[in-house]
């Protein structure tokens, strides 16, 4: 099977539903991510090409040789972005400084960012993100909490992550989310991840959320950080009026092309 080095936002999330929904019409699939029936076409065109979905006559499937969990595809989305922001966060902290980053593929590219560094105290519950500093050997400090390993993104959950949470007070909490909402505030789906980032949040000095305008009023389920409780928000593009007006208080950084 061929694979692509990248899939956009919008493939990623085809793959998603794909995930659950066995198999779909173009049309349906069309209306689940709000565009064109020629757009899905092209998306579907480019997935088939890497191997990734099959098509028959009016819909598709994920190909049945498709192994990849749901985390290794969003480690492949939007790179350029992912990095250009994870640069662009590693502007921004210090030497020395401590830090909680949470398991997102984003905090896997800011990891990579911030391995130059030097002097780093660093706790996440995702072994991904600690492999991602690895390669900076003695020059930073990396704490992982006792847990149940969750193989499809390779996290530290469980009650014994979130009392190893409980007593982290970090310089920064660096978290990607799901959604960007401005009702909402920062969104999730999964509740090990909402509950790790609110037990964390009131003991870190700065919160800090990146996130790439893919994320702006994308579906999402649950509050995880409200925009109150966000000090710093790193991301891409502009705002749209709505959520720049929700995050007025927030000092919102947009990366360098």
């Amino acid at each position: 099977m061929s694979v692509t080095p990248e899939l956009s936002a919008r493939q990623e999330r085809i793959v998603e539903i794909l995930r659950t929904t066995p198999s779909i019409t173009t049309s349906e699939l069309a209306q689940r991510i709000a565009v064109s029936g020629e757009t899905v076409r092209r998306d579907l065109q480019a997935l088939a090409g890497y191997g990734v979905v099959q098509k028959f006559h009016g819909g598709v499937s994920l190909h049945r040789d498709v192994q990849e969990s749901p985390f290794q595809l969003r480690l492949r989305s939007n790179v350029t972005a992912k990095r250009r922001l994870a640069r662009q966060v590693s502007a921004l902290v210090p030497d020395g400084a401590s830090l909680v980053l949470d398991n997102s593929s984003t905090a896997c590219f800011v990891a990579e960012a911030l391995a130059e560094r030097r002097g780093l105290r660093v706790a996440t519950p995702s072994l991904e993100v600690a492999r991602a500093l690895a390669p900076s050997g003695e020059r930073h400090t990396v704490m992982l909490p006792g847990g149940t390993l969750r193989s499809s993104d390779m996290t530290l959950a469980g009650a014994s992550a979130l009392r190893f949470a409980a007593q982290l007070h970090p310089d920064y909490l660096i978290v990607s989310v799901a959604a960007l909402s401005a009702r909402g505030g920062c969104l999730d789906f999964d509740p090990f991840e909402v509950e790790f980032k609110q037990t964390v949040c009131p003991h870190a000095g700065t919160v800090i959320v990146v996130a790439d305008a893919s994320k702006f009023e994308a579906p999402g389920l649950i509050t995880s950080l409200p925009w109150k409780n966000v000090q710093v928000l790193v991301t891409d593009q502009a705002l749209p009026p709505d959520l720049a007006r929700a995050t007025a208080d927030v000092q919102v950084v947009t990366a360098d092309a």
